[in-house]
């Protein structure tokens, strides 16, 4: 009965989610500019040609998990509003799971808790970006599902559960080194602390063991079946398009203004700017992983991890935002921070976006010369989110 407030809360979450979805219905029947994310259109399509026995990278642009369009076949046999409403639930399964890890972070603080859930619950990010028929829901689903089995000691499951989270989408395959330096059963955490990194790596125990075994299975038996039936085009559209992709729309990175004039440079000069904008990432990843890898900081870890991954990378949309929003009301668990003080840090991220909304719209929407300004503006959004992580960082209490 304690968690009946919880529930409560949930219900509401989804009912706002399903009021949203709908709303979403009349609000593109009746405006030229559309409520519903144009990437649903793609799963749709993708989804059409399952149907039809063919592949759904006939789709142009469909560069996700075939699995993603298997699911979606609803969309055209039971209601358009089928997938919007299964991200939906995927929300609400995020917000119980964001719950769930903060009551393990807190030592069982249920008010506590319930206040950290609501940051989600009710965030009217989410809520906008799933009910436009974004799939963000489902990704966030299997991080915290993760973090939550691995809290719980049940690896081999977290393995499972992650390796297919990575084959779902790429991102999480950064958080490899954290879960496993933060499985520390079986070992002597007292002289943990003073091993070298290799050492530590090298010691292995039955635990560290299911969860990579877990992990490879896990990513590897999807993986498997979706080339199975479409090869090597499933893995140039799903996973290697990722690593080489260029955006100069809708792009906060810092690198836009880079990628925009090197749009057709390809050869070595192409590889070495790959290579330069992945080098801050890889680098910053595998700080965060080595400094926090105690297993109390395990969220902790993977939060700094994905909010490295997102500032620094070279394709940064407000989708993005979602992978470490996610994580932050479990981090907020252990963050000495003032109300106030984290309100200022709310506005400036806020503030930082809505500045650089302001050129991206002369830009894309009325098609004047503001790539200069839009770039600007996103150092100045990349320098407010370092300077956020920054007091996080400084606030955190272990």
């Amino acid at each position: 009965m304690g968690d009946t407030p919880v529930f409560l809360h949930l219900t509401i979450g989804l009912l706002i989610r399903l009021a949203a979805t709908l709303y979403s219905v009349y609000h593109d029947a009746t405006n030229l500019v559309k409520y519903t994310d144009i990437d649903y259109s793609v799963f749709t399509d993708g989804a059409s040609y399952v149907i039809r026995g063919d592949s759904p990278y006939r789709r142009e642009t469909y560069r996700y998990t075939p699995l993603l369009a298997w699911v979606l076949t609803p969309n055209l046999t039971v209601s358009p509003c089928y997938g919007k409403i299964l991200f939906s639930l995927f929300d609400i399964l995020t917000s119980y799971l964001i719950y769930s890890l903060c009551l393990i972070e807190s030592a069982g603080n249920k008010a506590l808790s319930r206040r950290c859930s609501y940051l989600w619950i009710y965030n009217p990010l989410p809520i906008v970006i799933c009910s436009r028929g974004s799939s963000e829901s489902i990704i966030l689903s299997l991080v915290l599902a993760t973090l939550f089995l691995a809290k719980k000691k049940a690896t081999g499951l977290a393995g499972i559960v992650y390796g297919f989270s990575v084959h779902f989408k790429l991102y999480p395959i950064a958080y490899c080194l954290p879960l496993y330096l933060c499985t520390t059963q079986g070992l002597d955490t007292a002289k943990l602390k003073h091993l070298p990194l290799w050492k530590n790596i090298l010691s292995i125990t039955s635990h560290r063991i299911r969860l990579v075994v877990g992990s490879v299975l896990g990513f590897f038996i999807p993986t498997l079946i979706c080339y199975y039936y479409y090869g090597d085009e499933f893995l140039q559209e799903s996973y290697y398009y990722h690593l080489t992709r260029k955006d100069i729309r809708h792009n906060f990175s810092t690198y836009f203004y880079m990628l925009y004039l090197n749009w057709n440079t390809a050869g070595i000069l192409g590889t070495i700017l790959s290579i330069l904008t992945f080098a801050p990432q890889v680098i910053l990843l595998i700080t965060a992983a080595v400094l926090f890898r105690n297993a109390g900081d395990l969220c902790f870890t993977i939060f700094v991890q994905t909010y490295c991954f997102v500032i620094f990378n070279k394709v940064c949309t407000s989708q993005y935002f979602l992978w470490y929003l996610s994580l932050l009301p479990v981090v907020y668990c252990k963050l000495q921070i003032k109300i106030s003080n984290a309100l200022i840090l709310l506005f400036v991220w806020y503030f930082a976006q809505v500045a650089w909304l302001l050129p991206a719209f002369f830009l894309e929407f009325e098609g004047r010369n503001a790539f200069m300004y839009v770039w600007l503006e996103s150092i100045a959004f990349f320098c407010a989110n370092v300077g956020i992580l920054v007091q996080i960082i400084k606030n955190y209490s272990p």
